[in-house]
């Protein structure tokens, strides 16, 4: 990785560390409040402990499958599709991905480019092959092999430039899931 490439990429770190700092005040101020009001109403403490076990944990919004070999960039997207609400795997080469693939259905799935084993393009096109309503998104940060080539001849639904920041990643994956 160059060295502006780890700039961007904590850049994209410092990002969303501030965002979630931001979040994390907020709960801590309304779990103060919550505390504060349990503790003028014991009533309420006893009711809510016996309706702990009927709590139903939350449906993930999707299903993703990140296949990157930068372990750092795969493991700082499944942090934020998570805390978004998707279910997430990592894959660091072509066969994990395909391994996890035949393992589970993945909504989607986000490709780098350049692969140890193949490129994304193979890949998406296998995992299509599998799950013809995967929706693929390919990363890269060569511009050039894509000036006259479109996402449908890559074998995938869209095609992001790195750095990506945040933003744009949640927004294509909301885009996509709006898709299926």
């Amino acid at each position: 990785m160059s060295f502006t490439e780890k700039i961007d990429v904590l850049d994209l770190i410092i990002n969303v560390l501030n965002e979630h700092e931001k979040k994390l005040d907020m709960l801590v101020e309304r779990l103060e409040l919550i505390v504060d009001i349990m503790d003028d109403h014991p009533g309420l403490s006893k009711a809510l402990h016996q309706h702990e076990e009927e709590i139903i944990p939350e449906e993930p919004v999707g299903t993703v499958l990140i296949v990157d070999d930068d372990e750092f960039l795969a493991d700082t997207f499944k942090v934020m599709l998570e805390d978004a609400g998707f279910y997430v795997e990592t894959a660091a080469t072509g066969g994990q991905a395909l391994l996890k693939a035949s393992q589970m259905d993945f909504d989607m799935a986000i490709l780098d480019l350049k692969l140890p084993d193949t490129t994304g393009s193979e890949l998406s096109r296998r995992l299509k092959d599998r799950n013809s309503d995967l929706n693929v998104v390919l990363l890269t940060g060569n511009t050039d092999m894509l000036e006259n080539m479109d996402p449908s001849q890559l074998g995938t639904d869209e095609v992001l430039l790195k750095p990506i920041t945040p933003d744009e990643l949640l927004k294509i994956t909301e885009k996509l899931k709006s898709r299926a």
